[in-house]
């Protein structure tokens, strides 16, 4: 990009920043009726105002509104979510949910559970591209209660837009975009339904040169995703209904090696993650609406397959599959839902490399049996409560068991006090568990799980045009698993659960105002997370005390234009950096910094639409990570035709 492009670029961004907030006086569209909105990150339906827990919602129109094609781009800014990203997109994207570790939230797709078995069961959010997206839940705090191991920050549920929804007449949305950093992307979805049978089929690409990360060199490190999907449902009779999804990703990203000898730091090099992700699910569900009792089961999906190479050459590889088949029964009365069920889940390892010192090449598998219930109601007019258990029983390491207990106290029509408890478990990853990196680490086969007690209260509003939503929390996780404790003797690195307390408290706070022509949200959120040690305090890294956002959506009063505009702040937050040996490691202080995005749509017919989407619109230097320049300014050019 060009020193006279990336002005003109930033330039437009701050007219249109300039011409939103004069806008913020105008409305866009009625509110939506929030009472009508349920959260599918639970097993049981629950309305949002009625839910004893932090939740935040992104919908189909709040993404359309965006711009976003990556879903990276949604989360940054919303409250208690802290986003390291190691630079260019495809580049690996931590996600931390109020002061957890990047492996502590479980992420959904359609109900199938997608974290990577083989990657430490680290989820990386920039290979989730956007198109197909429907509807996004962040459910905050412990939720093992009802999803099992690594619900410890909360819950990510991504719904795609689903064969059910299909229009009776065949339909199509067809979008291409051409940007800056030898952008490409393009999408497809072809949605139709005949009598009983329904069926959504969608593919997006995104194509990206990408930037240069690493301080020293100027070297791009590219990225290609392609996703395609298919959803089909069948209605067998008026009860009975079978369901199937199938969702492939594959990409290829480049990156940058550390420089262990000289500098410590990033440098250019050759280096390649070439990958394939499969989730899939066949579903069966009961539903007779003249009776109070519902059924389903699902059988699920999903592998992660990743190889590594360097200047051509395979260095290192993994294989993660979790099979899992799960049954609920649900039973309802007029003021009561009751949900309980089992799982039965088989994981697989595989771990591949070159055979050097030794031999790191292992498969390995583990199954846990689980049994849970949750059940919700009214215990007055005012009163909702919430209460969830679960017992899982693992073939490898101990047995956990888990809960959640919430109540709702809605003061009036406009408040609602709420507060809740529960205990979560994150179980030791295969590769802390049998990991083996010659010459580096090794694992560790006793290791404990990791536990989770967390307390909540807060207070959600909610007037005619506004809602704002406050929640204080404290949690404290226990037998934290470091994996990087060093063995003398052996002079080799392994895992260890630690004899100390980690605690993270905090404040969320999230508003939403509509106006006659815009819609304005806003979120905040205080953490301060840190770890005690032999008497000694230290501050977790890569969590910033301080973050907050605000965004503004306006048509600006016409039905051909509109705009959106977002501001995500990230505060002061540590890192560690390792220099060539034998210097000690030290605790860097990362800057805060603010990043700008810009979305700009133009409606030329009912068919056809146009837009430019500009991330990064100031050409912020920041790094999330020491050593890891973020994401340069970028602009995409997009048009969109819909076929019915």
């Amino acid at each position: 990009m060009t020193l006279h492009t990336k002005t003109t670029l930033t330039a437009v961004a701050t007219t249109v920043f300039s011409l939103l907030s004069a806008s913020a006086v105008a409305k866009s569209s009625a509110p939506e009726d929030i009472e009508t909105l349920t959260i599918t990150g639970t097993r049981l339906p629950v309305s949002l105002t009625k839910l004893p827990a932090s939740v935040s919602v992104l919908t189909e129109q709040d993404i359309a509104a965006s711009g976003a094609f990556q879903l990276t781009d949604l989360l940054r800014g919303l409250p208690g979510v802290s986003l390291a990203q190691s630079g260019s997109p495809g580049g690996l994207s931590e996600v931390r949910v109020r002061g957890s570790e990047s492996n502590h939230l479980l992420v959904l797709i359609d109900g199938v559970v997608v974290n990577d078995i083989g990657q430490s069961s680290v989820i990386d959010l920039s290979h989730l591209t956007i198109a197909n997206i429907e509807r996004i839940e962040l459910l905050k705090g412990p939720q093992s209660a009802m999803w099992g191991s690594g619900a410890i920050g909360g819950v990510l549920s991504i719904t795609t837009k689903g064969a059910n929804n299909a229009e009776q007449t065949p339909s199509a949305d067809i979008s291409a975009g051409i940007g800056t950093q030898g952008s490409y992307q393009g999408s497809v979805n072809i949605a139709t339904q005949a009598d009983d049978f329904s069926l959504r089929a969608y593919a997006n690409y995104l194509k990206t040169e990408g930037d240069n990360i690493s301080r020293l060199g100027n070297e791009d490190d590219g990225y290609d995703n392609m996703t395609v999907g298919l959803n089909l449902g069948y209605n067998i009779n008026n009860s009975h209904r079978i369901s199937a999804t199938l969702r492939n990703t594959g990409y290829q990203n480049e990156y940058d090696p550390i420089d262990f000898v000289t500098t410590g730091l990033p440098v250019d090099g050759d280096n390649i993650t070439d990958a394939d992700q499969v989730t899939a699910q066949f579903g069966w569900s009961y539903d007779d609406n003249d009776s109070a009792y519902k059924a389903k089961t699902t059988l699920n999906y999903h592998q992660d397959d990743i190889d590594n190479s360097t200047d051509g050459a395979f260095t290192t590889g993994s294989t993660g599959e979790r099979i899992d088949i799960n049954h609920t029964s649900f039973y309802r009365t007029t003021n009561w839902q009751l949900a309980a069920g089992g799982e039965y889940l088989q994981r697989f390892y595989e771990q591949r490399g070159l055979v050097v010192y030794g031999d790191p090449n292992q498969r390995r598998h583990d199954t846990t049996t689980s049994v849970f219930v949750e059940a919700n109601g009214d215990l007055t007019e005012s009163l909702f409560t919430t209460l969830s258990a679960r017992y899982d029983d693992n073939s490898e390491f101990d047995n956990a068991f888990t809960y959640r207990a919430g109540l709702t106290w809605q003061l009036n029509r406009h408040y609602a006090l709420f507060s809740s408890v529960g205990k979560a478990v994150k179980a030791p990853t295969f590769t802390e568990l049998y990991g083996y990196f010659p010459s580096t680490f090794v694992g560790n086969p006793d290791l404990l799980p990791e536990q989770s007690e967390e307390w909540e209260i807060g207070v959600k509003a909610r007037w005619q045009d506004a809602s704002l939503q406050v929640s204080a929390y404290s949690a404290q996780l226990e037998d934290e698993i470091n994996g990087s404790v060093y063995l003398a003797e052996q002079q080799i690195f392994t895992a260890a659960n630690v004899d100390s307390e980690s605690n993270r408290n905090g404040v969320d706070i999230e508003a939403k105002w509509d106006t006659q022509w815009a819609t304005l949200s806003a979120g905040y959120s205080y953490l301060d997370a840190d770890q005690t040690s032999f008497g000694v305090e230290t501050t977790e890294l890569r969590r910033p005390r301080h973050q907050g956002s605000l965004s503004l959506y306006s048509n600006l009063g016409t039905e051909r234009f509109s705009v959106y505009a977002k501001l995500a702040y990230t505060g002061t937050h540590f890192d560690t950096f390792y220099p060539p040996y034998p210097a000690l490691s030290q605790t860097i202080a990362l800057s805060a910094y603010t990043l700008g995005s810009v979305n700009i749509g133009y409606k030329v017919s009912e068919l056809w639409q146009l837009s430019l989407k500009v991330n990064n619109v100031f050409d912020t230097e920041y790094e999330d990570i020491v050593g890891f320049a973020g994401q340069e300014q970028r602009a995409m050019l997009t048009a969109s035709y819909h076929f019915q």
